[in-house]
Formats: structure tokens, sequence, C-alpha cells
């Protein structure tokens, strides 16, 4: 292996051990966080948050010292280290459920894990409310982390990533672009952790001045902006009975599913930013049209203004894939569920902390299909495919598709892989649904008053392997597995030399 002159140093040139090793500094900080929060509650737990804690900071701190950046790096450098990254983060946030006996068998740990740090929100806790408020802290936490992303994180402090930091941001971030904020990929991934930690802030105190106490102000903005969902009780919001808060809460799930890029450009002087967005637009009318669908299809007596919020804030739970709960849709008419379960895979914008296919990809397939038909009638017809005002080359149209082919075969396969381990065809079409959408809850067995523990094992291990590619948006995973699976290292080496010039400077 390579080694070079680092800060007087020599240190090994791992672009993978680097980047995990800051991960596990902060996920290793985020549990003796989570052991303070044990300890302050006189929870049970407080050792089996902080020893793992601590061990994982120490050992996060001396891999990523004794490592450095390569000076060139290459598109599989990028691929593999977002994914193994990914495995690691899991790994190790669940440990302290298995440490603490919250969670005995190390896949349902995993599950939780994964579910947490992809904001998915599905969860295999029975009853919530029995868990110490450490672990149920450190939970929150790993959906927040989640929710903008670790590794956006990492180069936001990272001394020098080179030309592969815009690289990691757009395999790592949700959405189909990872726009620039400033010149400098560092700058633009510090401002959006800025971005994201004041509107977690203005959540919390939103949330407080509503009637919260502190603890569950924290972990619900944390769990709100990161769209993820979790919450310490069984019925989510709906523990509070506050219209109030649920007004809150769906405002900044609303928020939360839309562009933090076009947020950043409204918070500097440029509001009518959103007003231009093609995307924004096609986010807002279907947030709309499937409300009033809802509230005039749930056919559980929910008329009247009451009618209209539990509406308005299932559908924007489910939009923006927080999943947060206040009625029990599982309950409501066949259209109404159908509505829902056809926004399970669809998430908010691209640039949001939402999961799902993302608002531009469906802009992105009608423009193209419309091209497509109009060519049936005049096959010389020249005409490009456009999002609002943007034109998009052929390539990224077709990139586009392929995305949504293999989105489409995924679901297909994970249904059919759920049903096939002993679930009826609903339960594992939504499971697989709201997995890939990272969304949390389904329909049937997997509905909003239920959990994903009422599902075989077998149908569980879908289920996270669904989340986390949900989650890395396809590429990233399915890339990285083939090159370690098919490729001998004599062509993996090669592949790297001919992606040099592509990357390295």
């Amino acid at each position: 292996m390579e080694r070079s002159e680092f800060q007087g140093s020599r240190k090994v040139e791992s672009m993978l051990a680097h980047v995990c090793g800051l991960i596990m500094v902060v996920t290793g900080l985020g549990i003796i966080i989570s052991a303070a929060v044990e300890a302050l509650t006189s929870g049970p737990n407080v050792l089996e948050l902080l020893i793992p804690g601590i061990l994982t900071t120490v050992g996060g701190y001396v891999g990523w010292r004794v490592t450095a950046i390569p000076s060139r790096i290459q598109v599989v450098d990028v691929f593999i280290t977002v994914t193994g990254a990914w495995v690691v983060l899991s790994l190790i946030g669940a440990v302290p459920y298995m440490l603490s006996g919250t969670l005995g068998r190390f896949d349902l740990a995993l599950f939780e894990s994964i579910s947490g740090f992809t904001t998915t929100g599905a969860t295999v806790l029975r009853p919530i409310e029995d868990v110490s408020k450490g672990i149920l802290f450190w939970r929150a936490i790993t959906q927040w982390l989640g929710g903008m992303g670790v590794i956006v994180l990492v180069v936001a402090v990272l001394p020098t990533v080179g030309a592969g930091g815009m690289d990691l941001l757009q395999a790592e971030a949700p959405g189909p672009t990872g726009e620039r904020l400033t010149p400098r990929v560092r700058h633009t991934a510090r401002r959006l952790w800025a971005l994201y930690l004041g509107f977690t802030g203005a959540v919390m105190l939103a949330y407080l001045i509503a009637g919260m106490g502190i603890y569950d102000a924290i972990y619900h903005s944390f769990t709100t902006v990161s769209t993820g969902g979790f919450s310490p009780y069984n019925d989510s919001i709906h523990a509070f009975d506050s219209g109030l808060i649920e007004w809150i809460a769906i405002v900044c799930m609303f928020i939360a599913g839309t562009s933090f890029t076009l947020l950043f450009r409204a918070l500097r002087g440029r509001p009518g930013a959103f007003l231009q967005s093609a995307e924004f637009k096609l986010y807002l009318g279907v947030v709309v049209v499937a409300t009033v669908i809802v509230m005039f299809t749930a056919g559980d007596g929910t008329a009247g203004w009451d009618g209209f919020r539990d509406a308005l804030f299932t559908v924007n739970a489910v939009v923006s894939t927080t999943g947060y709960a206040t009625a029990d849709f599982d309950l409501w008419g066949d259209a109404a569920r159908a509505i829902i379960l056809l926004l399970m895979p669809l998430g908010g914008m691209a640039g949001s902390t939402a999961g799902g296919v993302k608002m531009i990809r469906i802009l992105a397939v009608g423009s193209f299909a419309r091209r497509e038909a109009l060519r049936q009638l005049h096959p010389r017809i020249v005409r490009p495919v456009r999002i609002g005002k943007t034109t998009l080359s052929d390539a990224v149209a077709f990139r586009v598709l392929g995305f949504l082919v293999l989105a489409l075969s995924i679901f297909g396969l994970s249904s059919l892989l759920i049903a096939i381990s002993g679930t009826d065809m609903v339960t594992a079409f939504s499971a697989a649904a709201t997995s890939f959408g990272n969304v949390g809850p389904g329909l049937n067995l997997v509905g909003p008053k239920s959990d994903f523990l009422t599902l075989p094992t077998p149908a569980i291990t879908v289920a996270f392997v669904t989340m986390i590619l949900g989650r890395l948006e396809i590429y990233p995973v399915v890339l990285a597995l083939l090159a370690f699976t098919r490729a001998s290292p004599a062509t993996l080496r090669r592949q790297i030399e001919k992606s040099r010039s592509g990357l390295g400077t």
C-alpha cells in the first residue's frame, strides 16, 4: 500500500479508512452524549453507552490520524468509501442496542440502527416507552446524523478532500444533484450543516413553545428536520394530543422535504427561488391534491377541520418520508390507502433530507416521455428534455431512466421476497415501498399502529437492505459491490488507473 509524507509523519493513503475514522469519532461522540442523557435521567445503561462510545471515538481518532486522503482520488474509491462508511456506521449504531439488552438479536439491532441512519423510522422496539431515555436518545441521534449525511459532515471538517469531495457529497446526498452553494466544496458542506443546525434549533424552540418538555423537544426536532420520524412514544406525535404541535410538525416536515439549496437562497434574500422551481411546484401540488383526495376518501368520519389536519399531516409525513403518525391510516378507505401507498416511494425534493425517488426525477421522466410520444407523430422533431427552464442532456435523462428501472426492479424483488417469507401481498408491497422510500410505517402488519417486529426474520433482512439501497440511491452500493465481486485485484487496479484522469488532481 502506498504511503506518503503528511504533516511530518508517514501516513497510509486510504480514503475509506480516513473517512471511516472520522465517522467513528462522530458516532462515538453521539453515543457518549446519549450516555450523558442516560445518566441525567437515572437510566440503567450508562456504562453500556459510555464504554462503546469512548472506544469508538478513540479508535476512530487513531484511524483518522494514521491515514490520509490520497493525493489522487478515483471513481471506484468514492463508491467504495460511501458504501463502506455506511456499513461501518450501521454496525456501530447497533452496538448500544445489543449491549444494553434492548434488542437481543443482532439482526434486530442492525435493523434499528439502519432504520435510524437511513431516516426510515421503521422500528422493531416494542413497547417503545419501556426503553431507557439514553438508548432512545441515541436512536434520535442516528436519524439526525443520517438526515444531512455523516459524510457531508466529514467533508465539512476534513482539511482536504481534493476533487473527490464533491463526488462524495453527490454519492451520499439524497437526490440526483449535488449543487454547490460556494465554489469550495468544503464550504458548501459547512453551510449545509450550518443551515441544518439552525433549522434544528428553530424546530426545537417551536416545540418547546408549543408545550413539549426539553427532552421531547430536542428528540422530535432531531427526527423532524431529518425526516426520520422516530418518537419515544408508540403513538408518535399523537401522544401529545395537541393540535398546535401537529401543525408545527406539518410545517416543519414540509420544509424539511424541500431543497436545502433553495432554502439557503431564500434565507439569503431570494424567496422567489421556490416559486421559480418546477420541482417545488410539483412537490406542493402533490401534497395539496393528495390531501384533498385522502380527506374525502378516508371514510372514517374525519370530516371537518380535524379531518383536514389528519389528512394533511399524514400526506406530509409520507411525501416528506418523515413517517410520523396522528391517525391510523391503515383503517382508512381503500382509495385513501392506495394514495398513501403510491406516495411512499415518491419522496420530496432533491437536496432535502427526504428519501424516495424525488420529484425532480418524476419531472425528468415526464418530459422525456412527452418528447418520445411526440416523436411518434414527428420522427424528426428536435425537443430537449426540460425541468422548468433547465435543459437536460440525453445522457442525464437516460441516467434518470436507468435509476427508475433499477428502483422498480428492487421494489419488485423486495416485495416478492417479503411475500415469500410468509406475509400477505399488501404487507409485502407496503413494507418494500416504505423501506425503499425511507418512510417508516406501511400497511397491514407494518401499519402505523404496528411495527416491523411482526415480520418474519428473512423479511426484516430484506427490509433493512432495501433501506440502505433507498437512502444511498442504489448506484453507490451496486457499483461498490461490483468492484468487490466482479473485478480481480489486477482488473480493479486497471480500472482505477483509467479513472485517474477523470477525478485525480
